[in-house]
């Protein structure tokens, strides 16, 4: 008798291996994801312009960092600290060339994964946007600035197929070998209503599917089917019943290792795993035999871990 609905994952080994170069930006899930391969070695940039929800955002931090773009009509201060309407509340400073400053470092090292490296992890949380009114323009994040200044709308998909259509030709055409992979986060965003949460996911597979439709180099993984469908149960929610709990977050990346990872990269990360895990062991009362077998565990570790680097 089966228990569940089970979401088939294309196998796709050696998909990403511990010689690449990868950039994930997106909603607060690719923080989830992408921490985890950080934590086990991979070279990664998880979210360097904070988390990010809406896919326009997304892409305008895309090419703002492949052109060095930076819309200074979206600085602002507030309690004696400057922002920018297109990056999250992370991206500050104490005085607007400071600000700059700080936009410019994040900005040069996402181009350098760009043009340089080997993957980009897109992760899209909700297709419902604020737009700056006096502007005209989408923001990345409204800094909890008063309500009147933004309108809400719901994105609609021609404008992004159009977007992404310029920007991806571009991005390619830069670095042929750059991959990307698009995810939907399973977190609702109960707090625009349930009915617009589905109307925003909605947007968001069918903008997945043009993509994969539309480019060879963009793949898709269900990151969203594995929780809201196949495991499908509030105990695999925090307690806000919005976020999806460590345990649904393991289960995913276990999906996504299993099917992406080859046998020697498999290998290296459960070792990297242990090897971390022995290393934030901490003994109440242990004995000096103890601390010293514990230290030559670690030690071992690491060598098992250079020589498979040789």
């Amino acid at each position: 008798m089966k228990w569940r609905t089970e979401v088939k994952v294309s196998e796709n080994p050696g998909y990403i291996s511990y010689k690449d170069s990868i950039l994930s930006i997106g909603s607060c899930f690719s923080d989830e994801i992408g921490r985890k391969l950080s934590d086990g070695g991979f070279n990664i940039s998880v979210n360097p312009f904070g988390v990010i929800f809406n896919p326009v955002s997304i892409l305008q931090l895309v090419q703002n960092a492949l052109e060095g773009n930076l819309r200074e009509e979206l600085i602002f201060e507030r309690d004696m600290k400057w922002f920018h309407f297109g990056y999250h509340s992370k991206i500050n400073g104490v005085s607007k060339e400071d600000l700059i400053s700080n936009i410019n470092s994040a900005q040069y090292a996402a181009q350098r994964k760009l043009l340089e490296g080997d993957h980009l992890f897109i992760t899209l949380g909700s297709a419902w946007v604020y737009r700056l009114q006096q502007q005209n323009a989408v923001v990345a994040n409204c800094h909890k600035m008063p309500s009147p200044l933004f309108v809400k709308e719901l994105i609609e998909l021609e404008k992004l197929k159009v977007f992404s259509d310029e920007l991806f030709k571009k991005l390619f055409e830069q670095n042929p070998k750059i991959k990307v992979l698009v995810t939907v986060s399973p977190v609702r965003h109960s707090k625009d209503g349930l009915h617009e949460n589905n109307l925003s996911k909605a947007v968001l597979h069918l903008y997945a599917k043009y993509l994969t439709d539309q480019f060879t180099n963009i793949h898709y993984f269900p990151a969203y089917e594995l929780v809201v469908d196949e495991l499908r149960d509030y105990r695999f929610f925090k307690e806000d019943l919005v976020h999806p709990s460590q345990q649904a977050v393991d289960f995913v990346f276990d999906k996504f290792k299993y099917s992406h990872f080859n046998e020697g990269t498999l290998k290296r990360f459960e070792l990297m795993e242990r090897l971390k895990r022995a290393q934030l062991h901490h003994f109440m009362n242990a004995t000096i035999e103890e601390v010293t077998k514990h230290e030559q565990h670690i030690q071992q570790l690491k060598e098992q871990l250079e020589k498979m680097d040789k």
